[in-house]
């Protein structure tokens, strides 16, 4: 499950949805700046669709009604004809303008919307390709969809590459960084092996297996960021449109802390100090 990054409840339909994806999810919103005003609107709405739908589960108690709410998504992406269907309300005329114009698929937009029935069931994952069968459905998704719209990633199969390395490594990333916010609401995150790791898990205490999954996790984002990066040098792309991507590289400093202590999960907040990111730099000059 995705949570905002800010804490709180978005006032998610109107004006201020700019406003409202800047507050809710900072990270996405500051890594379209570089971008001119059409473009990073684009991008945000498809990003602001994907709050909209993270945030059900949240907003919303009853079961039921979470599950109502997504099939009125459901339905809304299946009856876009043309931008005009929606003038009333700017992003959600934005996202139908993508679809009209062939620059988003549908069948994307409804990937996004079904794994979002998971965060309605509130269950954990029953292995661990259940967990990456999400994000890719969620976060690889939502990257691959808002390189779509940018002409430099216009190859289809570098666009799916770097958001395989960008976008599930950023959703695997914030999993483990919002751990602690997830028990504190009696949530699941990541998958672990066994009922007794869960109830350890809600219990803020850290077992071998807990240690495992974390470790093996944050593995795999810097082997994911790894390969993305040695991609990127061998493409043509100029340096500027790596901004879009660099968003879960800003987690790394969080990322190595807590793969040295893996008990800092439960942590609500992973905020790095100056000093800590200061010292960072210094050791990365001198190696």
């Amino acid at each position: 499950m995705e949570i905002n990054q800010r804490g709180g409840n978005p006032k998610l339909i109107g004006n201020n949805w700019l406003s409202s994806l800047k507050k809710f999810d900072r990270e996405r919103f500051n890594s379209l700046q570089h971008l001119s005003v059409e473009k990073r609107k684009k991008i945000a709405a498809i990003y602001f669709f994907n709050l909209e739908l993270a945030n059900i589960a949240w907003n919303v108690t009853e079961p039921e009604l979470r599950y109502l709410k997504l099939r009125w998504w459901e339905e809304f992406v299946k009856s876009i004809n043309t931008e005009s269907s929606f003038k009333t309300n700017e992003y959600l005329s934005i996202l139908s303008n993508l679809v009209s114009e062939k620059v988003l698929s549908k069948n994307d937009l409804l990937r996004l919307i079904n794994a979002r029935e998971f965060d309605c069931s509130n269950k954990p994952f029953d292995s661990l390709d259940q967990q990456m069968e999400y994000l890719r459905d969620t976060s690889q998704n939502l990257l691959f969809m808002g390189l779509s719209c940018l002409q430099e990633f216009s190859d289809k199969s570098l666009r799916k590459n770097l958001s395989e390395y960008f976008g599930l490594s950023l959703g695997l990333a914030r999993f483990i960084l919002a751990a602690g916010s997830l028990r504190k609401n009696k949530c699941y995150s990541f998958f672990l092996p066994s009922r007794i790791d869960y109830d350890a898990f809600f219990q803020s205490r850290i077992n071998d297996n807990i240690k495992e999954r974390v470790r093996s996790d944050i593995d795999f984002i810097f082997h994911l960021i790894e390969k993305g990066d040695k991609e990127l040098k061998c493409s043509q792309l100029r340096k500027k449109s790596f901004l879009i991507l660099n968003t879960v590289k800003l987690l790394i400093p969080s990322l190595k802390m807590i793969k040295n202590k893996p008990e800092l999960i439960f942590r609500d907040n992973h905020k790095i100090s100056f000093k800590t990111k200061f010292i960072g730099k210094l050791k990365e000059l001198i190696t």
